[in-house]
């Protein structure tokens, strides 16, 4: 189970602009608090209105926000998927290139 001090659901969402609002416990409008994409733990999936979040608070600017936030029911991308991810980039990478300079030789 999470962690984090406030559940609430994802009650607006701006997928273009990176943010939204999440609409507390207490089901007030009023009461709504806003949550960037950067806050969210590395999901692997951006939020949509609905989502279940769980959330901390912080006062930024004067402003209460959400931060250390997780989706959930959705994984947080994995260490070890982003370092095979970046090894395969760097493999492929170095096949692409080698076979673009093969090419380029057997031209000149």
């Amino acid at each position: 189970m999470a962690n984090q001090a406030y559940t609430g659901n994802i009650a607006a969402w701006k997928d273009d602009r990176g943010f939204g609002f999440i609409r507390t416990e207490t089901g007030n409008k009023e009461d709504d608090v806003f949550i960037h994409i950067s806050s969210l733990n590395n999901m692997s999936r951006r939020p949509r209105v609905g989502d279940v979040i769980h959330y901390d608070l912080i006062e930024d600017n004067g402003k209460t926000k959400a931060t250390n936030a997780i989706i959930e029911g959705v994984e947080p991308f994995r260490e070890a998927a982003k370092s095979c991810n970046t090894l395969m980039t760097v493999v492929l990478t170095a096949i692409i290139s080698s076979a673009i300079t093969a090419l380029v030789m057997q031209n000149l």
